[in-house]
């Protein structure tokens, strides 16, 4: 039994494999679009008489997805859908036994198929299907009571549709089909391309064609509604045929591709309609939004049978007017979206999924899409800075969709600011490809609004230029225009005037006790309405000091190299060393209440412009996503050589940038901070004083520093608690040299402050015992002399030096005779150290027969000493009366405190003398 069943076995596998079967040739396409006359159509955007179909292959079919030309349009909506349960619904049909396995009302039906079902040909009608959520439509036939389903879906590369047949069932043996969908399924009561006669009942399955007469048992549309078109030609290409493909798979296991073509399609050339762009004010100065809207169709050129569907546009460049710029503010909070988010979006996503929502920055709709009656609704992302498609600082990504239908469509766009002027040109070269009648794009309004409207009153024009699919390298070149009418809020109007500038300003030291350190602050503010600021200069009062000593200084080189680095560098790793740092910065941009702010620091640097120090700001300009680099600005710090005044000087000073990568900044809020500890220190004077600040305006146009203008702000400054500060001033004189009467010794002065308050003046008078060596006065600097650094040599009679806490190093310098409008030279301290220069002007006068030396309005200063030498012999000023070494001579000498406190001393003059030689009486025991 075993051999019997083995061999039976055997034989059946040789007879099986010796029998022909039925592998899946190549398969073949056929698609033809027609007249009614039978013609080919080929009027680009036409709706043709019906769209024939014809897929065939030599076994039994499995799956297919036949794949529409790109741009050839279904219309979901056009006629009355069959639900799921009427579809799978049978009917009986008058033709043999050979049941349509469908209940669909005629109204549903859009065309008709044949189908090659084991060698037998049948023609069923073809209904448009309620569609399940997420799916665009669906084409439903039931030959021989086996449903067999095509889904339309939108494809993402080339906005073409697919219509997907399901697994169709191995028992129907499906060998080919030839599927005819009717352009204008519904044309009206008793007019030709009603298709009624093969409608229902009507079609006789067997031939194709009518029964003759037979009865439509359900009406089309209602008379008052307007005939609706269900196919749309593409557009574009022209000259071109549009190619169709088609995918199957087979029973056997096997799959192959086809492609076919329709005759090409001619006229598709269209004019275009003119773009709009409007802003969502007219008051100058203001945040705004904008609004782009564009009618590709207005409804007839898709949906109304008669009519032509226009090309959609392709390309849309829009360069905006001068003046219109980005509002900073919008960094305020402003997310991005990378590029995986943006290829995570599809049309079912939920929100955040893709893009996140903090990167929005716009709405995007469109109408009349496929001639759907519902909108695409979607929004306007902001792309990651260059990490874009286009490698740009701005770029943006729009879309729109509409779940239930499972469309989406997406593009890219990139917005570049001309980098002199800040004029922006936004452009998007592959808008969607599919029909509609009007995209809208709207960007954002509010505080954080997009766009900030132009400074003055005018008409403003904005270049449109737009190319569509049909032909993408010819360009229509137009303008859309809008008014600014009137200022911002109860402002008037600046049209052709300047906007005023008048900044509030505040400036002052963080605490007020005199004598203290303590951080200064500054800050700089403005109103939407008033110009940009571009400089600043300010000359702080009397005794208001910075520390120097054991701070660092920034090199030329790290400043030079700071300006090359983006924000997000400096952020993580400051150009200047953190030794040089003194202070911080923080900056805001944009308008209205809500800015953009971008930290920064303050660092000490060196000589700049001629002035010994300067001060530079190096502010990392990330405002929101967007890295613009970094600011720096740097500013010469000049010391009055005669009150150590300190001022910083715009002249000699960088300007503050308004305008970067072509952004510009709108800079409202300036605040500066020099908080670096023990660093600022205050007055020992208690006299009212002020700081004065000049601010620079950018003017009326501010790309133009002609028309530049300034403002000056008075801040009172005063500082407490002087009289608390004491006063002990100290001096000591000591003659050095010939002691001799006649003699001509040198004079060395030291001055010692001890604890409190800076020396303001003092008068010293030296004793009887000392004159004037009027016969040394050789030669004398003049005024101008002294100020330009050319005193001749013979003008110089003594050194002097100053030790002050500020300062690492000592200042020292010569003291020369300087010509005064009294009869005796004036007797100066030139002092230099650090690139600093001071002056110590002294008075030669007599009072009393005693020669007396006056010292007015120094600096408030700290000194740990001052010394003052001054020549003896043949350079000497000073001539011995009598022996110095003998008697008392005391010098008296009145301070002035910087407090008003005042201290009066009386020093004896030292002289260097001999001791007397003892006697050997003298020298004995005692």
């Amino acid at each position: 039994m075993r051999r019997q069943l083995g061999a039976a076995v055997l034989t059946a596998l040789l007879f099986a494999a010796l029998l022909p079967t039925r592998a899946l040739a190549v398969p073949e396409l056929q698609v033809a679009a027609k007249k009614e006359s039978g013609a080919a159509e080929t009027q680009a955007g036409a709706h043709p008489y019906s769209l024939e179909i014809g897929l065939s292959s030599g076994g039994s079919l499995r799956s297919a997805r036949i794949g529409l030309a790109p741009g050839l349009l279904i219309n979901p909506t056009q006629t009355t859908e069959c639900s799921a349960a009427a579809f799978h619904t049978p009917r009986t049909s008058p033709y043999e036994a050979s049941d349509s396995g469908e209940n669909c009302p005629s109204s549903s039906q859009v065309g008709t198929i044949a189908v090659d079902a084991g060698g037998t040909i049948r023609h069923f009608g073809v209904f448009a299907l309620a569609s399940a959520a997420g799916i665009l439509t669906q084409l439903g036939a039931a030959p021989f009571g086996v449903p067999l389903v095509f889904t339309g879906r939108l494809r993402g590369g080339d906005s073409g549709l697919d219509l997907e047949l399901g697994e169709v069932p191995e028992s129907l043996d499906l060998l080919s089909l030839e599927m005819t969908i009717w352009g204008t399924p519904w044309r009206g009561r008793g007019e030709g391309e009603s298709h009624d006669s093969l409608r229902g009942d009507c079609l006789n399955e067997q031939t194709g064609g009518s029964w003759g007469e037979c009865h439509v048992f359900d009406a089309g549309p209602a008379a008052t509604e307007a005939v609706k078109s269900y196919l749309t030609l593409p557009t574009t290409p022209c000259g071109a045929p549009p190619q169709f493909t088609a995918a199957v798979t087979s029973w056997s296991g096997s799959s192959g591709e086809a492609a076919a073509t329709i005759a090409p399609l001619v006229n598709c050339k269209k004019a275009l309609t003119v773009p709009k762009v409007q802003l969502m004010t007219e008051a100058a100065a203001a945040r705004t939004g904008l609004a782009f809207n564009l009618e590709v169709n207005d409804g007839g050129g898709i949906l109304n049978p008669d009519g032509i569907a226009r090309p959609p546009v392709k390309t849309v460049v829009v360069t905006l007017p001068e003046g219109l710029t980005i509002n900073p503010s919008l960094g305020a909070g402003l997310g991005v979206c990378g590029e995986a988010e943006w290829a995570r979006e599809t049309a079912t996503s939920e929100p955040g999924t893709g893009c996140p929502g903090d990167s929005k920055i716009g709405n995007v709709a469109l109408d009349g899409v496929l001639g759907l009656p519902e909108q695409l609704k979607g929004s306007l992302y902001l792309a990651r800075p260059y990490a874009n498609p286009f490698g740009k600082l701005i770029a943006v990504y729009m879309l729109a969709r509409l779940p239930d239908r499972g469309l989406i469509v997406k593009s890219q766009g990139r917005i570049e600011p001309d980098p002199g002027t800040g004029r922006l040109v936004a452009a998007f070269d592959q808008l969607p490809r599919l029909l509609y009648d009007h995209f809208a794009l709207t960007l954002r309004e509010g505080q954080r609004s997009t766009l900030l409207s132009p400074p003055t009153c005018g008409t403003y024009g904005a270049g449109l230029d737009v190319a569509s699919w049909a032909e993408p390298a010819l360009f229509t070149h137009t303008s859309s225009y809008f008014l600014i009418t009137h200022g911002d809020g109860p402002a008037p109007c600046p049209s052709g005037g300047t906007p005023p500038f008048a900044t509030d300003l505040l400036a002052g030291s963080m605490s007020a006790t005199a004598g203290a350190f303590a951080p200064f602050y500054v800050r700089m503010s403005r109103t939407d309405a008033e110009q940009e600021i571009t400089s600043y200069s300010a000359t702080l009062p009397p005794g208001l000091l910075g520390r120097i000593a054991g701070v660092a200084t920034c090199s030329d080189e790290a400043i030079s190299a700071a300006a090359r680095r983006t924000a997000a560098e400096e952020l993580t790793e400051p150009s200047c060393p953190a030794a040089s740092s003194i202070g911080h910065t923080l900056v805001g941009f944009g308008t209205g209440s809500t800015l953009a702010w971008a930290p920064g620091g303050l660092y000490l640097a060196g000589p700049y412009h001629g002035a010994p120090l300067s001060v530079v700001a190096v502010d990392a300009a990330m405002i929101g996503p967007f890295d613009l680099g970094v600011v720096v600005v740097r500013q010469a710090v000049e010391i009055d050589p005669r009150s150590a005044q300190v001022s910083l000087d715009a002249a000699d000073s960088d300007p503050i940038p308004h305008l970067l990568d072509g952004i510009p900044l709108h800079l409202r809020d300036i605040h500066v901070y020099v908080d670096r500890p023990k660093f600022m220190l205050n007055p020992t004077s208690c006299d009212p004083m002020q700081v004065e600040s000049r601010l620079g305006g950018a003017g009326s146009n501010p790309f133009d520093p002609a028309d530049d203008t300034t403002s000056t702000s008075i801040q009172r400054y005063q500082v407490i608690g002087c009289t608390a500060l004491g006063f002990r001033p100290r001096l000591s004189l000591r003659l050095l040299g010939s002691a001799r009467h006649g003699g001509y010794p040198s004079l060395r002065a030291v001055y010692r402050p001890g604890r409190g308050a800076n020396l303001r003046a003092v008068a010293v008078n030296l004793p009887p015992s000392v004159f004037l060596a009027q016969e040394h006065i050789d030669e004398v600097c003049s005024r101008v002399e002294f100020k330009t650094g050319s005193c001749p040599a013979g003008s110089v009679y003594g050194r002097a030096r100053a030790i002050t806490p500020l300062l690492d190093e000592p200042l020292v310098g010569r003291v020369y005779l300087r010509s005064s409008t009294s009869a005796v030279p004036d007797l100066v301290a030139d002092l230099h150290g650090r690139g600093i220069e001071i002056e110590v002007p002294g008075r030669i006068d007599s009072s009393r027969g005693r020669i007396r030396a006056t010292f007015e309005a120094l600096p408030d200063a700290p000194v740990t000493s001052f010394t003052m030498t001054l020549f003896g012999g043949k350079r000497g000023l000073i001539a011995n009366a009598g022996n110095p070494c003998r008697g008392k001579r005391r010098v008296s000498a009145r301070f002035i405190a910087q407090s008003n406190l005042t201290a009066i001393t009386h020093r004896p003059l030292k002289a260097k003398c001999r001791k007397a030689r003892r006697s050997r009486k003298q020298g004995g025991r005692r």
